[in-house]
């Protein structure tokens, strides 16, 4: 991290096991482009010059898929393998030293030999992993290539491609390899000396603008008022000579009510920043609730029955246990957008492994559980969050 994170690119080599590089089968990978949880896509490189592209969105048939020609003029992407398929999601554990929660998602793109999705650039980090075939990575960080420079990319088209790239270093890519970018680095992948398909996974990492987080503290202090009692007043208003004159006294009281609403303290940072980064975008929270409502005891009942519970892969889990100026008391859990309180060592420990690993083995954590512990265990359950092991739904 300290030498090229956000820095710059680097290529690692055999990063990945062969087993690792490939945890889904090819034919299994296109066959998620059938299924509209993934997103899938294609693009596709027509023959009118460097500016004809188009991008399908699917879901689409088997029929789609086999009709596609033997060339280099498509890749087929589908998004969010680490939500619906574990073997994909077992990739992330070779970035658990990176906070989970700046983790987008994972990707996948086929492409048959000297296919790609044109040069481009992005405004987050990317991990590119060669799992079948090979791809040799064209890059430059010239900053002109950046994804705000407007000019520098193809006007009115489906894909947004780069107009003129012209890198300053290649890789080829193996299966097992892995190319690290930094943000606004350019980069073009070409399919080179595949037998049949080339696939190539991605991680991408979150990276929200300031706009975006100021924006979402505002509405989580707006939602946390009492918006119908609490309006303008002005008791120590005044005649003016001036209708239309706005007084220094309004200007500031407007100021105090906006200074009024910001936090006092990291901690009220923390309550609304872990909500922020936790919450799962089209996750349907009424599907993931089980059918049955359980109480606590039953909850602990089929916790020890099955042996362990499963956190949802579509569902983000975070803890914050301390902050900058200390104001924080005991431990604050989040998952899909929620927050938790915990006070007791106990549930704050409970807290930490949910948050670190899939599994809750229920031997390890039912001998001595407290009152917190199970409260939050039953809620999780009764969100959906959490699973009984061998339950795939």
């Amino acid at each position: 991290m300290k030498k090229y994170w956000q820095k710059r690119p680097v290529v690692i080599r055999g990063a990945l096991q062969p087993g690792e590089a490939m945890p889904i089968d090819s034919g299994e990978l296109a066959g998620l482009a059938c299924e509209s949880d993934f997103q899938p896509r294609i693009l596709k490189k027509g023959s009118n010059g460097p500016s004809d592209w188009s991008n399908e969105l699917g879901p689409f048939t088997e029929e789609e898929l086999l009709s596609l020609p033997t060339d280099g003029s498509w890749c087929v992407v589908v998004n969010d393998l680490e939500k619906h398929i574990p073997a994909a999601a077992k990739l992330l554990d070779n970035f658990d030293r990176f906070p989970r929660w700046r983790v987008a998602d994972m990707q996948a793109s086929l492409c048959a030999e000297g296919g790609g999705v044109g040069a481009h650039s992005d405004q987050f980090d990317v991990f590119l992993m060669q799992g079948e075939g090979r791809k040799r990575w064209s890059i430059s960080d010239d900053p002109k290539y950046a994804p705000e420079k407007e000019e520098s990319f193809f006007e009115n088209i489906d894909v947004r491609v780069l107009k003129d790239f012209q890198p300053k270093a290649c890789s080829l890519l193996e299966p097992g390899d892995v190319l690290y970018l930094p943000p606004k680095v350019a980069h073009h992948g070409i399919a080179e000396g595949c037998d049949a398909v080339c696939v190539t996974y991605s991680i991408g990492f979150l990276a929200p603008t300031h706009d975006d987080l100021i924006l979402s503290y505002a509405q989580s202090a707006v939602d946390t008022r009492n918006a119908v009692t609490e309006r303008w007043s002005d008791p120590w208003l005044e005649p003016q000579a001036e209708a239309g004159q706005i007084s220094q006294t309004a200007v500031t009281r407007a100021g105090d009510i906006i200074r009024d609403a910001m936090p006092k303290t990291e901690a009220d940072i923390a309550r609304w920043f872990g909500c922020h980064v936790t919450g799962s975008v089209g996750f349907d929270g009424e599907q993931a609730m089980p059918e049955e409502k359980l109480n606590p005891d039953e909850v602990q009942e089929v916790w020890a029955e099955e042996g362990a519970l499963i956190r949802r892969a579509d569902v983000k889990f975070a803890f914050i246990d301390e902050v900058a100026d200390g104001s924080l008391e005991g431990c604050l859990f989040f998952a899909g957008g929620e927050v938790w309180e915990l006070k007791s060592p106990g549930s704050a420990e409970l807290a930490r492994h949910i948050a670190n690993n899939e599994e809750i083995p229920a031997e390890e954590w039912q001998g001595d559980i407290d009152g917190e512990s199970v409260a939050l265990v039953h809620d999780l359950f009764s969100n959906g969050f959490l699973y009984p092991d061998g339950d795939c739904d």
